[in-house]
């Protein structure tokens, strides 16, 4: 809630800052500010003043760059706090972090500066399709991503070398596309076995799949979004038109009908997916599949190395479909939009770039396990390792960040549709056990009334 609180500030207070000139900012002259959302004893905040120290050293004649790298709360409510604070005073720093998908509500309140036209030749470039996309608004480039994200099935090995041949051999290969449809099937026959088995491999079984709802329930609302919008996207739709504000037709499309009724069977009768489902559920051995982020594969190997998992792709809502639809997208770094000297411009995105080519984006993998965000980084994922878990999860993470990943949609009231498709769509259908066409279309209908609301605002 802090965080959609700063955009209501920053829409009151956007149209007098626009107004106001750049000697209010807090940067002088000899130094450029950087804040980011990282603590400072964690490995992002070291590598990020890591990676400044060295710019420093390797630039002494250039003005010099501080970062402060501010400890966050929640869904980074405390960075935010003050990043508010600073908007408000108009003491923005010359740099600082956003999570992708906020970052069209900053442009749209005119507190950013665009990229394009101070980068090097071909910079841009040289970041992935979705990053550039994630950064991208109106055309135009503001947001440079330096970690990318992914999502892919994990599996409980032990219990599914229980099953009987005819079930195993429904999983996929690791380097197999599948469908949703194929996915909710596994995920029966395992209920159906699970519930007769004595294999110790099931003891603990609660539920087929684990989905991370109650993360919902406790305000993490981008987790369902991220999780969740490729069942739109793989049926050639989304939560939001291309404009970024119309939701009408979009998000209660029929195509987003069909793919949501999909993704309700995991809770018709017998539940395969549970909205309660226990906290860490997949890593404790109380669901035979998972709905994954990437941070599972360290979380895992790093707590739970009793725990034999395999991974596989995403799978697609519809299998002719063959566009982008896996989730993506990060923090990113972003330029104070009041300063208007065409010099120091120069300045702060040339730190920018310091901050995000190849080489500082293979050094946060390894600092951080950060999915690099440049093409010719990629390469730097390591599948080569003596766990075979690891490199199997990170072979299939690869592969969805070169070919199918995609970046999350760009509005300016992005916080706002998030958190109403996760809160009032995705975890309703769970919690209800919502599994017919017109209910779910109603769900749809409701959330398209209350976005429309909060998005008059956006319209011109």
């Amino acid at each position: 809630m802090k965080k959609l609180m700063l955009f209501v500030s920053i829409l009151v207070l956007s149209l007098s800052l626009v107004a106001c000139s750049s000697n209010g900012a807090s940067s002088s002259d000899d130094k450029i500010v950087i804040w980011t959302q990282a603590a400072a004893d964690h490995p992002e905040g070291k590598m990020f003043a890591d990676r400044v120290k060295r710019y420093n050293e390797e630039h002494p004649d250039k003005p010099q760059v501080e970062i402060q790298n501010i400890t966050r709360a929640g869904a980074g409510s405390g960075y935010i706090d003050k990043l508010n604070a600073a908007i408000t005073a108009n003491d923005m720093p010359d740099i600082f972090t956003l999570d992708g998908p906020d970052i069209a509500a900053y442009v749209d309140s005119g507190l950013l500066g665009e990229l394009d036209g101070y980068m090097s030749e071909g910079f841009k470039e040289g970041f992935t399709e979705a990053i550039i996309d994630q950064g991208t608004v109106d055309g135009k480039f503001y947001g440079m991503g330096y970690s990318d994200s992914g999502v892919a099935i994990m599996y409980n090995e032990d219990m599914i070398n229980a099953l009987p041949e005819d079930v195993k051999s429904l999983i996929p290969a690791s380097d197999q596309d599948w469908t949703w449809d194929q996915f909710v099937e596994l995920a029966k026959k395992v209920d159906e076995f699970a519930k007769t088995s004595n294999d110790p491999a099931f003891e603990g079984y609660e539920s087929a799949v684990s989905l991370l709802l109650p993360d919902i329930t406790a305000g993490a609302y981008e987790t369902g979004t991220y999780y969740f919008t490729p069942l739109l996207w793989g049926n050639d739709t989304n939560i939001v038109g291309e404009d970024g504000v119309t939701v009408d037709g979009v998000l209660n499309s029929d195509k987003s009908v069909e793919a949501l009724t999909k993704y309700a069977q995991l809770f018709a009768d017998p539940q395969l997916a549970s909205a309660t489902e226990s906290e860490k559920a997949f890593h404790s051995g109380k669901t035979a599949l998972s709905v994954s982020g990437f941070w599972y594969v360290s979380e895992i190997t790093s707590n739970y190395p009793n725990l034999k998992f395999k991974t596989v792709r995403y799978p697609k809502m519809n299998e002719n479909y063959d566009g982008l639809y896996t989730p993506s997208g990060s923090w990113a770094f972003v330029r104070n939009g009041q300063e208007e000297d065409e010099e120091r411009i120069k300045q702060v995105v040339e730190v920018m770039e310091w901050l995000n080519n190849d080489e500082a984006s293979e050094e946060y993998y390894h600092a951080n396990g950060s999915i690099p965000t440049r093409v010719n980084a990629i390469d730097v994922i390591d599948t080569n390792t003596d766990n075979p878990y690891h490199n199997e999860a990170w072979s299939v993470l690869k592969y969805q960040v070169e070919n199918t990943n995609k970046s999350r949609p760009v509005s300016p009231g992005y916080p706002y549709l998030s958190e109403t498709f996760a809160k009032d769509v995705i975890l309703k259908i769970g919690q209800n056990k919502a599994t017919d066409e017109a209910t779910i279309k109603q769900y749809l209908d409701d959330a398209v009334k209350k976005i429309d609301l909060e998005f008059e605002k956006y319209q011109k």
